[in-house]
């Protein structure tokens, strides 16, 4: 099978720990350039998916990449490290790093991965961590590996982040805006880099920066998204159209219109836990970092805003049947975690209103007394739906048949993927976020009269 990637400018045998969202694309990934690549899960469901060539993952594009390096013999599953990391150039550390209740990152499953890679080595090793990490830790696994290791193997840990979204994870590997690789020594940062394609964007730099840099940069994504929710919120108070002021926003190149989209907020795996993990980071050092709280706090808003806006249109939650359409973190991904739908429904739920749901891929544990096996039958008798996920599959929906079975006629789009006309032919009042209702009174538009009429009394 024709390999349309490029070559990385060595190949070597690598050791993949975790095989989540980012350690089995980057396995999947790294075997599909022709590295050899020994991925360990210890999760035995989970790796009996994988040794049958299925993802346990929603992951656009990765199952064919798992099967291909499966059938090539470049891409093999263990649930012992010591059968994946001995004669491993590289290891690199893909296991969860999760919020603790004050933000801090929960390092446990880090630490432990590191001490049992360093115990299986049996010659020198570079361990790559890939996992999102408050600076200084590269700097602690090294004191843990050496500890760890035996007398006549030396491990040099480094920081490699992975910078992969969700539902694009693949494409985003293969098409990097850049990577990233912390290294104290030259020739450990040489061993991870020449890993990649050579015409791929890189910047080398030392450990620490190179964990902030993962940090900062989730921290800018969240910050755009949480002011396009401001802005939003403003645009509904003074009557303007959020799509029109955030697109002209966004036209500027010195900003761009990436992640500058307004909705309920974002969530998943990465963003709150990476924006917590910088904000703690500081508190522990004595620095404030203001502009990084507020983007947590308009987030926090910006969800509750649409259980505040249900309540005001239907007058009260309580014994309202409300349907729930999308429960994924953002379309294309399974991944429920810190999902601002999750968290939507969950305060439904609270209110007293009666909650149905539907996702076509996503089906949070928590929830799953809750969810329908289409979108109508979900919407059923509903008094407002709740579109939380832009899923292609939601604007295909149809106004005629939503209206027919919904008891009342309310559906809150909040990340606007339905046609606002089509759906008021059928009957249907559509709200968008960013956009005020008709009749909404905008006292600071009285303001510019009043000037008007000073400037005629004189």
């Amino acid at each position: 099978m024709h390999k349309p990637h490029p070559t990385p400018q060595r190949l070597a045998d690598i050791c993949v720990v975790g095989a989540g969202y980012v350690g089995l694309t980057a396995a999947a990934c790294f075997a599909a350039l022709g590295h050899r690549v020994r991925c360990v899960e210890n999760d035995q469901r989970r790796l009996s998916q994988m040794r049958r060539g299925e993802t346990p993952i929603y992951e656009p594009g990765l199952d064919g990449l798992l099967r291909e390096g499966m059938s090539t013999g470049r891409l093999t599953f263990t649930s012992e490290i010591d059968q994946a990391v001995p004669g491993a150039e590289v290891a690199f550390l893909c296991v969860g790093t999760p919020a603790r209740p004050d933000g801090h990152p929960d390092l446990r499953q880090l630490a432990a991965a590191a001490r049992q890679v360093a115990t299986a080595a049996t010659g020198d090793l570079v361990v790559a961590v890939k996992s999102t990490v408050p600076p200084g830790t590269c700097e602690a696994l090294q004191l843990l590996s050496d500890d760890a290791a035996s007398p006549d193997v030396r491990i040099s840990v480094a920081s490699n982040p992975e910078f992969l979204r969700e539902s694009q994870a693949v494409s985003d590997f293969f098409h990097p805006d850049r990577v990233v690789v912390g290294a104290d020594e030259e020739a450990t940062g040489s061993c991870i880099a020449t890993l990649y394609p050579s015409e791929w964007p890189m910047l080398r730099c030392d450990r620490r920066s190179s964990e902030l840099i993962k940090y900062a940069s989730n921290t800018f994504l969240a910050l755009k998204i949480s002011f396009a929710n401001e802005i939003a919120g403003l645009c509904e108070h003074v009557g303007a159209e959020a799509v029109s002021v955030l697109a002209g926003v966004g036209m500027d190149q010195r900003i761009g219109p990436s992640f500058l989209a307004h909705g309920p907020g974002f969530g998943g795996s990465c963003l709150t836990k990476d924006v917590s993990g910088l904000v703690a980071t500081a508190d522990a050092l004595g620095y404030d970092t203001p502009v990084a709280r507020a983007t947590l706090d308009v987030n926090a808003w910006a969800r509750g805003r649409v259980v505040d806006k249900l309540a005001t249109l239907l007058g009260s939650l309580a014994g309202k049947a409300i349907a729930v359409l999308g429960m994924a973190f953002k379309a294309g991904t399974d991944d429920v975690r810190d999902s601002p739908a999750v968290t939507i429904a969950e305060r439904l739920l609270a209110e007293g209103a009666a909650v149905s749901t539907f996702d076509p891929v996503a089906e949070p544990e928590a929830l799953r007394h809750l969810q329908h096996p289409d979108a109508y039958s979900a919407v059923s008798g509903a008094d407002a739906v709740v579109i939380a996920t832009a899923w292609p599959e939601f604007a295909q929906l149809d106004p005629a048949r939503l209206a027919s079975v919904m008891s009342g006629r309310v559906i809150l789009d909040t990340v606007g993927v339905l046609d606002p006309a089509a759906a008021a032919a059928s009957g249907l009042d559509v709200i968008l976020p960013g956009r005020s209702a008709m009749d909404t009174f905008h006292p600071v538009m009285v303001r510019p009269l009043e000037w008007a009429l000073d400037a005629v009394l004189v």
